[in-house]
């Protein structure tokens, strides 16, 4: 069985409704930024590598914050005791900049991401042209990337597959944990509240596409790691919140 431990890598002061589609107008929450390592199965794994620089994402996105232990060579070696040369590989949910800020980081891995998603990070949609950082992809040598398309397994136990809406491309992330199914979800689910109660972003490339992802993320797997979710704790490594609640 795998092992998922959650990377707290900063945090963004974020448009409620930019998470939360129709609610919360005009009202400004703090969510943190989630890379997952998984382990105990041979692999050293990381999905997604955070925020590049602060003061970047502050000046032209949000209020952002890193404090020291959430920087990625901290938080890789006080949550699971790696340095980035020991990543095998990296598994990008999408490109958006604080889903790959650190990918030049890993010169031993190998990365994963949608083929779909590629193509639209070098040609985005006018509304995502700003959250779309060529250099932070590009930086990886392109024979280190794997290319997939729709459903694949990684490695035994973990499989990535398309959750589109959020962006063109986007993926999330199954894993055989010693508690379940847990998916890794990036951003089609930003918040627990997103998955439970069918509320998708506001930052969307497909309205249609995201409700058919969540109902996708439900079918497929038990529980949940949100890509912005609060109530989860820094190197939590088990007991993720179940996609149904206990009251539905």
């Amino acid at each position: 069985m795998w092992k998922v431990v959650a990377l707290k890598m900063g945090e963004l002061t974020v448009e409620q409704a930019s998470i939360t589609y129709d609610r919360g107008y005009g009202a400004r929450i703090d969510i943190p930024v989630w890379a997952a390592a998984i382990t105990g199965g041979g692999y050293n794994i990381l999905v997604d590598t955070g925020i590049h620089d602060a003061t970047w994402v502050t000046e032209n996105v949000s209020p952002c914050r890193i404090s020291p232990e959430e920087t990625m060579v901290s938080a890789l070696q006080q949550g699971m005791g790696w340095t980035p040369d020991d990543v095998d590989i990296v598994i990008n949910t999408h490109l958006h900049y604080d889903h790959c800020g650190n990918n030049h980081m890993f010169k031993n891995a190998k990365f994963v991401v949608q083929k779909r998603e590629w193509q639209a990070a070098h040609q985005p949609i006018p509304s995502q042209r700003g959250i779309y950082l060529p250099q932070l992809f590009d930086c990886v040598d392109y024979f280190s990337w794997r290319f997939v398309e729709g459903e694949e397994e990684v490695v035994g136990g973990v499989k990535v597959f398309l959750t589109p809406g959020h962006s063109d491309g986007h993926q999330s992330v199954l894993v055989k944990t010693g508690q379940g199914t847990l998916c890794i979800s990036g951003d089609v689910s930003n918040l627990l509240v997103n998955i439970r109660e069918n509320i998708p972003a506001g930052i969307l490339t497909s309205t249609k596409e995201i409700f058919e992802s969540m109902t996708r993320v439900r079918d497929l797997a038990q529980y949940i790691l949100p890509g912005h979710e609060p109530t989860i704790q820094a190197f939590q490594s088990g007991n993720f919140p179940p996609i149904q609640a206990d009251w539905q």
